[in-house]
């Protein structure tokens, strides 16, 4: 049994780790509720992109523009969004384990990650990663921009005949689900399956639309990658730090918990020390009358 020095010290230890932990929840809870708007916000905006996308579509010939087309390529382009840092639990753990399970993580794939968890798992598995970006704090639509015109480039040099983007979606502060999402070729009944799904009523008129349907196609489909990318950082974001701040939570809970249990043990410890020592005081005393 330990003595009631050792665990005075390893109660105070223990409340100190307690400290951190809850002034690492606050700041993550403060970040999350930031990046939880930002991500919630971004949702109807990505929703109307594709709702205009499902207008034009219909007027202009699909099978002249090559986003919308495959191409002869078997390699797939994957961008990996995960955290620089751990202390999130299963976040990253769960999004590895679905890339584990998929198709994505053939050698013949390319590779660009968003995160030192993910290019150092890319890096594990021994996969060809061709960029890594920065896993900014804020998160700009200049990163989603790069990170498009680079998966884009690809698909039209034939480099890669489809690209994907994995990460973890936000469904709300306790649930981040990793998903997989085709980014290339564009498929059309992807997107009025989305609309149809998310539409209950839909507004009937006619459009006009500036400048012509081909220029505005062009313009729309490159905007729509680029969303999608963006939507996808921000869920990311959102999903850290939701997930750090339960993490934060249950490591202080934990620490109190153990807090606790040690101060009961103090007690009996000391209880035990005190009993021990008035049975020797009476023993010696018996043993001189």
């Amino acid at each position: 049994m330990a003595n009631t020095r050792d665990l005075r010290r390893r109660i105070k230890s223990v409340k100190n780790t307690a400290q951190i932990t809850k002034a690492m929840q606050m700041v993550a809870a403060t970040k999350m509720r930031r990046a939880q708007n930002q991500a919630l916000g971004g949702r109807p905006y990505s929703f109307n992109l594709s709702a205009a996308l499902r207008k034009v579509l219909p007027l202009v010939e699909i099978g002249a523009h090559p986003l919308l087309q495959s191409n002869e390529s078997r390699k797939s382009g994957v961008i990996i969004l995960s955290t620089d840092k751990g202390l999130c639990g299963s976040l990253n753990t769960n999004l590895f384990r679905m890339l584990t399970q998929s198709d994505l993580l053939s050698s013949d794939n390319n590779f660009i990650t968003v995160g030192k968890k993910g290019r150092n798992f890319i890096a594990r598995m021994g996969r060809n990663l061709v960029a890594d970006f920065e896993n900014l704090d804020t998160i700009t639509f200049r990163q989603a921009t790069l990170l498009s015109k680079l998966i884009m480039d690809s698909f039209l040099k034939v480099e890669i005949g489809q690209a994907f983007i994995a990460y973890p979606h936000f469904g709300s502060t306790l649930r981040q689900e990793p998903i997989k999402m085709r980014l290339l070729p564009i498929k059309v009944e992807d997107i009025m399956e989305y609309i149809k799904d998310e539409v209950k009523e839909e507004i009937a008129g006619e459009y006009l639309f500036e400048p012509d349907p081909k220029a505005l196609l062009d313009y729309i489909l490159v905007h729509h990658i680029q969303i999608k990318i963006y939507q996808a950082l921000m869920e990311t974001k959102a999903s850290e730090y939701s997930a750090k701040m339960i993490a934060m939570q249950n490591a202080t809970d934990n620490a109190l918990e153990l807090v606790d249990d040690l101060n009961l043990n103090y007690n009996q410890t000391r209880q035990a020390n005190i009993t021990k020592e008035l049975l020797e005081i009476t023993t010696a005393q018996a043993a001189m009358e």
